[in-house]
């Protein structure tokens, strides 16, 4: 079960069915008018993928080996602020675990390709699908290499723990940051050079 549709589809069935599970739940997914947008890792053992609903909404479905397991719903659907920039983030993910970097959200009506871009030379070019994107990039994130080692290394509802987290979120936007995109429109024209996310993207 690898194709968009059905990704889209095993995320939202499973979704439904442990939110009732729990008891009455605050927001449920509709279970209609769901689209797949761009998505990363389809067939991996981790990836993601952008989803919309004709109702406004939408969602990121967490994909692990293939099969969609979960759908994080934005009822009042993502940013698409583009008055700074041609993109808006919805989502971004350092490069930490041996995973690599990735940044997902939507273009701006007048954008066509995005590419995500490392300070080493390696280039990503984002699937882009109905407006929404999503890149990964292989990168080395030093502050990050040993992540996991940093937060082991504390109780985790210990001061220690919290302090690490939180300095731990604050090396992953730096890191992020370092990381730059270049989006075109249809004819190649460049309309936008600069760093991947920006201080308000979550």
């Amino acid at each position: 079960m690898t194709s968009p549709a059905a990704q889209l589809e095993s995320a939202l069935a499973a979704t439904i069915t442990e939110k009732t599970a729990r008891g009455p739940a605050d927001v449920l997914p509709s279970p209609q008018g769901w689209h797949p947008g761009a998505r990363i890792g389809a067939t991996a053992e981790h990836g993601a993928l952008l989803a919309y609903n004709d109702d406004g909404s939408t969602g990121i479905c967490v994909l692990e080996n293939g099969r969609g397991r979960w759908l994080n719903l934005r009822p009042e659907g993502q940013a698409q602020d583009f008055t700074d920039r041609p993109y808006s983030v919805w989502h971004w993910m350092p490069a930490y675990n041996g995973r690599p970097a990735g940044l997902m959200g939507r273009l701006a009506p007048e954008a066509a390709r995005l590419e995500l871009r490392a300070n080493d030379g390696t280039v990503a070019e984002a699937d882009v699908v109905d407006g929404t994107f999503a890149a990964e990039i292989t990168v080395d994130m030093i502050s990050l290499r040993d992540a996991r080692g940093r937060l082991e290394s504390h109780e985790a509802d210990s001061d220690e723990g919290r302090a690490e987290f939180e300095r731990l979120l604050a090396d992953s936007r730096t890191e992020m940051a370092q990381l730059k995109v270049r989006v075109y429109d249809s004819a190649g024209g460049l309309l936008y050079d600069g760093a991947a996310i920006n201080a308000t993207d979550q």
